[in-house]
């Protein structure tokens, strides 16, 4: 149960604390008094936005408080904001993720906001698998394990189709790589091949002038008697007999000898390389070929052949197997098709069934309710697949004998709405076993005998959960255990005024409320109620 609440420098509120009872709680007081502040405040220290705006005072921190309890324990929640928010948990920092999943367990804050959103269609799936996974916790396993493989299957639909539709693309990329990877396979380019061919090419060129130059060096050399080396030979030969007159002509003499040598060695070549030369006009046409083959790939690849070569054998790879492998894709959309076909139809069985018991349990509680013709339905339809499976659900009723049921939302008025959604809520509290439950003017639109019928399902309700109640109905207001009165004073600024009522001003409180003023007849009135 919420214990208290404490409110300071929220909207017009400047501090206040309010203390709940057990059983059943009414906030009371003029239209415009202030009353819905005070679940604001709740919903916000539990999580729900503040903004600046909600500060009474700019300039210092909104602080709100509640104080929980649950099996004998109190639950501390705290909330102090100003540019941010920070949150306590029994004193301890929090976070709002933590925050929220306590609230889950501790509260259910039913708002006109909620009523609206229920009486939408759309809401209607979530209401009724909210009903199954609170008695078949099995349940929220089968949604999410849907959820999970129908959302794989349309992450594999998805790639599917775009490499369907990508596949003539895809097919004329595999065979241009496929071209280019085999045009530089054949080419097998070596490295510095390029200049290797060059250099012979040169050679080849200048063949003639070569072999003439080279022989002509020879002859120059070595080839009869008027040559270098003859005329070398001469030079020792004189130097050599001078050095035995002379030890200091040695390093002449040996420098003469090693001159020759190197002389013959080198005419000696000159001679091989020229009769080697020969004019060879078919290997130049293929060295020219090849390298201008060469410069051809290095234009169309880059210089580093190599890495390019890697690249497009990488992506030809890419293209020709793994996940883009279309096979292995439509194996797998086929079993994840089968897959959610299963569970989609295991989540109908689920939904049909249930859906027929809480419409009678719905309906039961109408008639208690004082909609006692009502007949309600929860009708479960097939419909294209999504998250949730292959159902679309919509609560229907009729109010009256021979009608049809019809949508909720055509047919019930405002009063039957709130009844409807106060028979939804008394379900889902005894089967959530939530602590407390807050109805935020859940009278709207009734009275006389039927807002006699909401404040006993009031009191029924409350034997087994906390209430806490906005509430203007006087028969509704009667019943309550704890009775807070809220009023909106205007001396200097404006500011709320709010208080527990003795039995004597809840007598007075009641007769004002029933009638606008407080005489003997209003007062009376009051008696009978009380």
């Amino acid at each position: 149960m919420l214990k208290s609440l404490l409110i300071k420098n929220f909207i017009l509120l400047d501090s206040v604390k309010l203390d709940f009872t057990k059983g059943f709680n009414v906030l009371c007081g003029e239209t415009g008094a202030g009353k819905s502040i005070i679940i604001k405040a709740l919903d916000c220290v539990l999580g729900a936005k503040i903004s600046k705006e909600m500060l009474l005072n700019k300039d210092l921190p909104c602080v709100i408080e509640a104080v929980f309890e649950k099996n004998n324990q109190e639950t501390v929640i705290s909330r102090e904001t100003l540019a941010t928010s920070k949150f306590r948990l029994n004193g301890i920092m929090s976070n709002l993720d933590e925050i929220k999943e306590l609230r889950e367990s501790l509260i259910d804050i039913h708002s006109q906001h909620q009523t609206y959103s229920y009486i939408q269609s759309k809401t209607h799936i979530n209401l009724l698998d909210n009903y199954i996974i609170k008695k078949c916790p099995e349940y929220s396993e089968l949604l999410n394990a849907h959820r999970n493989t129908f959302l794989e299957f349309k992450e594999t639909e998805k790639k599917l189709n775009n490499l369907k539709e990508n596949q003539e693309n895809n097919e004329r990329e595999v065979e241009f790589l496929t071209f280019q990877l085999k045009e530089l396979d054949d080419a097998a380019i070596k490295a510095n091949e390029e200049d290797e061919l060059k250099a012979e090419a040169d050679i080849l060129s200048n063949v003639q002038e070569l072999k003439e130059g080279t022989y002509s060096s020879y002859w120059a050399l070595y080839g009869d008697s008027q040559s270098i080396i003859e005329a070398l030979s001469k030079i020792k030969y004189e130097i050599q007999n001078l050095s035995e007159l002379d030890k200091n002509l040695d390093e002449a003499k040996n420098s003469l000898f090693d001159a020759f040598e190197n002389l013959k060695d080198t005419a000696n070549f000159l001679q091989s390389y020229s009769n080697n030369l020969e004019l060879n006009p078919s290997r130049l046409d293929e060295l020219n070929e090849r390298i201008s083959l060469i410069q051809k790939l290095k234009r169309k690849y880059g210089e580093d052949t190599d890495k390019v070569r890697d690249e497009i054998a990488s992506k030809l790879e890419t293209l020709t197997g793994g996940d883009n492998n279309i096979d292995e894709l439509e194996k797998n959309y086929e079993i994840l098709k089968e897959s959610i076909e299963f569970l989609a139809k295991r989540l109908q069985e689920y939904r049909t069934k249930n859906a027929s018991e809480l419409s009678k349990l719905i309906e039961e509680k109408l008639k208690t309710l004082e909609l006692k013709e009502a007949q309600f339905e929860i009708k479960v339809n097939e419909t294209s697949h999504n998250e949730l499976g292959q159902n679309s659900v919509e609560f229907l009723i009729a109010t009256n004998k021979n009608q049809t049921p019809q949508s909720l939302s055509r047919v019930a008025s405002g009063g039957e709405i709130s009844r409807v959604m106060l028979a939804l809520k008394t379900i889902f509290a005894n089967i959530d076993n939530v602590s407390v439950v807050v109805f935020d003017e859940i009278d709207t639109g009734i009275s006389g005998i039927a807002s006699n019928a909401v404040a006993q399902s009031m009191i029924e309700l409350s034997k087994h959960s906390q209430i806490i109640c906005i509430s203007h109905q006087p028969i509704i207001v009667a019943k309550a255990d704890n009775f807070i009165w809220i009023t909106k004073t205007h001396s200097n600024d404006t500011s709320i005024k709010i208080e527990t009522l003795n039995d004597d001003k809840r007598l007075e409180a009641l007769a004002q409320l029933a009638s606008g003023s407080v005489d003997e007849t209003s007062l009376e009135f009051a008696k009978t109620l009380l």
